[in-house]
Formats: C-alpha cells, sequence, structure tokens
C-alpha cells in the first residue's frame, strides 16, 4: 500500500480507501438500506486493514448509524492502526435540531457517533454537506471545541462547492478556529467536474482530496460493456447503461489500456485517479473481499504518461 499526507497535515492515509455506505441492514429508519451484512462486513474491513488500507470512511448517517457500529466491531484491538472518518449532517431523528451544522446538532452526534464506533475520539470528522440553515462560524467553532477537546483530531468536508469551501477557510483564518484539511468530492474518468475549481482551489490552499465513486458508480468497473449483469447495480440503476453508452468509446479504450498492461478496468481507472493533483485517497465500496483486493491492485504501480494521455483524451469532458 501506498500512503500519502492528507492535504498540509502531518496525518498520512492509505491512497485506496475503503467506504462504509452499503455496510448494515436493509431497512434503516434513517440512511440508504444497505447491501452487505455485518458479518460480512466485518471480514471486508478487516481484510482491508490486512492489506494496508488505513482510512476507513463512514457516516453517521450510514444505514441509521449501523455502519459505524459494524465499523467499531471490525476496528476493536486494532484502534491505532485505523483512520477513522465519519461524517455529520443528516437527518438523524423527528425533530427540528435532528439534522444540519448547528452546534447543537453536532455535539449530539459526535457523541452517538462515538459510542457507535467504541472509540473516544475520530481521527477525520466531516461535514457531510453544506447547511445553508447555519452560519459558517457556528460550525467551525463546534469543530474547534471537539479538536480542543480532543474528541476529533481534524475536521474536512464533503460535497462543498469551491466557494464555500474558500469562505470556510477564510472563516477559520480570520477567527482563529481549526481549518478543514481535507474535501470529499465526486471524481472519476467519467466525472471530472471538480477540475475546473474544487482541484485547483485544493493544490492551491492544500486541501486533500478524498474521493467517492472514483469508479463512476462501477461504469469504470469494466461490467458494463454488454449490458447490465444480473445484481449489478445497473441493472437496478438505468443511468449507467446510459452512461456506457455516452462513454463507449472512452470504456473500449480503458479495456484496451488494462489488457495491455494486464489489469483490470478498475484497476487501471483507479491508479489514473490516485495520481491527480491533491488527491489523496480513492473511497471504494466493496460488497465482497475479492472486489475490495481487485481495487487494491491499483496501488504500487503508475501508468505511464502515454497511457495518461489516452485516458486523458478518451475521457476528455
Amino acid at each position: 500500500m501506498d500512503y500519502v499526507r492528507l492535504g498540509n497535515s502531518g496525518l498520512h492515509v492509505s491512497t485506496i480507501s475503503l467506504g462504509c455506505w452499503i455496510f448494515g441492514g436493509a431497512n434503516p429508519t434513517y440512511g440508504k438500506p444497505g447491501k452487505v451484512a455485518p458479518g460480512e462486513a466485518v471480514r471486508i474491513i478487516e481484510r482491508a486493514l490486512d492489506l494496508g488500507v488505513n482510512l476507513i470512511d463512514n457516516a453517521n448517517r450510514y444505514t441509521g448509524g449501523e455502519a459505524e457500529e459494524i465499523l467499531g466491531a471490525a476496528i476493536k484491538g486494532r484502534r491505532a492502526d485505523v483512520v477513522v472518518a465519519t461524517k455529520v449532517r443528516g437527518r438523524m431523528g423527528p425533530g427540528p435540531n435532528d439534522e444540519g451544522l448547528s452546534r447543537a446538532h453536532i455535539m449530539r452526534e459526535v457523541e452517538n457517533s462515538l459510542r457507535r464506533l467504541g472509540t473516544d475520539y475520530i481521527d477525520l470528522y466531516q461535514a457531510h454537506s453544506v447547511d445553508w440553515n447555519t452560519p459558517l462560524e457556528e460550525t467551525l467553532r463546534a469543530f474547534d471545541d471537539l479538536v480542543t477537546q480532543g474528541k476529533v483530531r481534524y475536521i474536512g468536508c464533503s460535497n462543498f462547492p469551491a466557494w464555500m469551501l474558500a469562505k470556510s477557510l477564510w472563516t477559520s483564518d480570520i477567527h482563529r478556529l481549526v481549518k478543514f484539511i481535507s474535501i470529499q468530492p465526486a471524481y472519476s474518468l467519467a466525472n471530472r467536474e471538480v477540475e475546473k475549481e474544487v482541484q485547483p482551489l485544493c493544490v492551491d490552499q492544500g486541501i486533500g482530496m478524498i474521493l467517492y465513486s472514483p469508479l463512476g458508480g462501477g461504469l469504470l468497473s469494466g461490467k458494463y460493456g454488454r449490458g447490465a449483469p444480473a445484481g449489478s447495480r445497473g441493472a437496478a440503476e438505468s443511468h449507467l447503461l446510459e452512461q456506457a453508452q455516452q462513454f463507449g468509446a472512452g470504456l473500449r479504450i480503458l479495456e484496451e489500456i488494462a489488457n495491455e498492461l494486464g489489469k483490470t478496468p478498475a484497476q487501471v481507472a483507479l491508479n489514473w485517479i490516485i495520481h491527480r493533483p491533491a488527491v489523496a485517497s480513492a473511497i471504494v465500496g466493496a460488497s465482497r473481499v475479492d472486489q475490495l483486493e481487485e481495487n487494491v491492485g491499483a496501488v504500487g504501480w503508475t501508468l505511464s504518461a502515454e497511457g495518461v494521455a489516452r485516458l486523458d483524451e478518451a475521457f476528455a469532458q
């Protein structure tokens, strides 16, 4: 496994990380349904740690909190080896203060996350998305207090537009509050929108990017070249097949490069993304151990300049 600094911080994270959003039951009160039962999810997390993955990404809302409980069970006895990242923002109850980035919600939810995770600190606590109804200073002061208390070590954000991230950094500067060290955007060969504004800001300000959907929701895995396999995500989400047609020429080139290198399309797509400017880690989801092992195979080698250029051109947007 390869490790890099997360932005300008001193924290080192694996270039491939594991996401927990599909871990847990199918009928949570809040959050999306899970697809991986707790026992198998624990096995996947344990295998990830054995392979050198140290960054595990979660959120209080994933399967209504069950995903955090699963992660807590999996890392018991190995806590020091893990960079635990989780998020706060989404609705976790019926009341008016049961969502958002207010001080009231953050202070309550951090305690709930700590309890579910079975730990006394969170390595990276992230704002899951912008809360347009709460002042930035209120959110950042709450995060600053949590860092001072030792309950949180670093903070980050997710799904923030570039201007809001810039405003957040400015707010921290003028009020001498803890700063976001990372942002979590969607970024892949099939979705390069962050290259317009977010990525240049991150390069300039030393913010690390932790990417979700680095395989375009499975589009870049190579499984949709001839339709959607039974049980695949594309079988349930028709937009993936539409994208497969849209990026047909690019997907063929991705497969050609993979065949030339003796790699899988997913490994090539991940290798391309983890070497982009400001990228610290790419979050992969896995419903089976072998999927995880394939994705970790994206590390330890580097695409040639020619290969990078071919992919850049094939997926130009």
